[in-house]
């Protein structure tokens, strides 16, 4: 087994268009406002240009309720990485739990305002359902200190930073939700597969 987040880097960017994976636009209006605040709007115009053409729109425009192609999330992740985070693991995971906190208080702050570990944890396969169309299959098991994440049949963890993406989601998500500093690591994967642990505090 691999140590989490060896391996290549950006390989989802080359998704096509016609990809049957699909996620919805509210991750790219949530990117897009971070990096305009954070970072300005000079930066945000080098992350565009830095995606494949056919991908720009989804983070030069993007509509919330659209659903745009897997390969434009690829695309956006590794732009990110070459011009806001300094092309480091570390630097693309604070960047994506900073868009995961300004998603989180954008689009679920009411759904998350008061609630507990174990609930927040058995929210996740509704919001992966909430967010993605295609391949990808979300499951939790939970036991009373901890609790797995598994995701399946979803073929782009080959990429680290889509390995970087789960930890960037659900480290601030069981912050924000549970005001606890409950542990999340990546315990192993493949190339369609992930298991993440939650540890509660």
């Amino acid at each position: 087994m691999h140590g989490a987040l060896e391996g290549v880097r950006g390989e989802a960017r080359s998704v096509p268009k016609e990809s049957p994976s699909y996620v919805k636009g509210m991750w790219f209006v949530a990117g897009r406002r971070y990096i305009a605040r954070e970072h300005g709007e000079e930066v945000l115009a080098k992350v565009v240009d830095a995606m494949p053409p056919e991908h720009r729109e989804a983070l030069a425009e993007p509509i919330t309720s659209d659903w745009y192609p897997e390969g434009a999330l690829g695309a956006s992740l590794q732009a990110c990485r070459d011009v806001v985070s300094g092309g480091t693991d570390a630097g693309l995971l604070s960047f994506m739990e900073g868009c995961s906190v300004e998603g989180i208080h954008r689009f679920w702050s009411v759904a998350l305002r008061i609630t507990s570990t174990h609930f927040a944890v058995r929210m996740l396969p509704a919001t992966w359902r909430h967010m993605r169309r295609g391949p990808g299959k979300l499951e939790v098991l939970v036991e009373p200190d901890r609790a797995v994440v598994r995701y399946s049949s979803f073929p782009y963890f080959r990429d680290v930073n889509y390995r970087l993406l789960v930890l960037g989601t659900l480290r601030p998500l069981m912050r924000i939700s549970t005001a606890t500093k409950a542990q999340v690591e990546i315990v192993g994967y493949g190339d369609d597969w992930l298991d993440a642990e939650i540890i509660f505090p």
